[in-house]
């Protein structure tokens, strides 16, 4: 049997501002910041032969309060993404009341599967198979399922985490009998760059990978899902077939580093 999980992490930040404790211009200036992204969301995507319906927004919420992050809810955009465990726990109680679906953008450590399962509606960053392992036998346990992304470092930088293209084949095909695990589609994090040139082959070579594994047999034409684009590149992943986009500075602002 696999060892315990660690603790569940503690929140002992201070607590969360509700929304009327944010300024009115700050308040204002998300909720135009939304609207924004969703009309170059759905710009893009019509450009691409497709239509609003077809990309979703999530707002990656890394470092975010949960004040601003209600702001968002409350506006109707309900898909957030969290790149750490910690702050998936942490801010769950305070934006319990508010109808929405949490992701696990970030890496995951084994000994953290647990508190993620409580938490998370789906996990975008699973690369190995051990992992997958693990948090199909945890799920076997609790009798649960969750939907989940197969991360692919398209970038093959060695500062990013996901599998290389060629090796995802086959983890998908070992994943056919994690039955407590429903796969949604592919996630990459784009390869940095000045230009649309140096950006796009990144986002390009995930949406071949996906047309390849799904015309193969091995990965469900169901699993069509690309997660891929950030706020400075969005609108070029929708082009190259994005079907969700992680958005954050661009609605929230810059995030607080301290």
């Amino acid at each position: 049997m696999s060892s315990p999980d660690t603790p569940e992490p503690q929140n002992t930040s201070e607590p969360q501002n509700t929304p009327e404790a944010l300024s009115p211009e700050v308040i204002a200036s998300i909720r135009s910041n939304l609207d924004e992204v969703a009309t170059r969301a759905a710009t893009a995507a019509e450009a691409s032969g497709r239509t609003s319906a077809d990309v979703k927004v999530l707002l990656a919420t890394k470092t975010q309060p949960a004040a601003k992050i209600r702001v968002a809810l409350e506006h109707g955009f309900t898909l957030i993404g969290e790149n750490k465990v910690q702050e998936l726990v942490g801010k769950a109680d305070d934006l319990a009341d508010l109808d929405h679906e949490a992701h696990l953008i970030g890496p995951l450590q084994k000994n953290k599967v647990n508190h993620t399962l409580r938490h998370a509606h789906c996990i975008q960053s699973v690369d190995n198979l051990e992992l997958a392992t693990k948090i199909n036998n945890r799920l076997e346990v609790l009798d649960q399922t969750v939907e989940f992304f197969v991360q692919v470092n398209t970038s093959r930088e060695d500062s990013k985490s996901g599998i290389a293209p060629e090796e995802t084949e086959a983890l998908i095909a070992a994943l056919h009998d994690h039955t407590r695990m429903t796969l949604r589609g592919l996630m990459t994090i784009g390869l940095p760059g000045r230009t649309p040139e140096e950006i796009r082959p990144s986002y390009a070579d995930l949406r071949e990978l996906s047309e390849k594994l799904i015309a193969s047999g091995v990965m469900s034409p169901d699993a069509t899902e690309l997660s891929m684009g950030m706020s400075s590149d969005f609108e070029l992943a929708i082009a190259e077939g994005a079907t969700m986009v992680r958005v954050g500075s661009t609605v929230f602002g810059a995030r607080d580093r301290t």
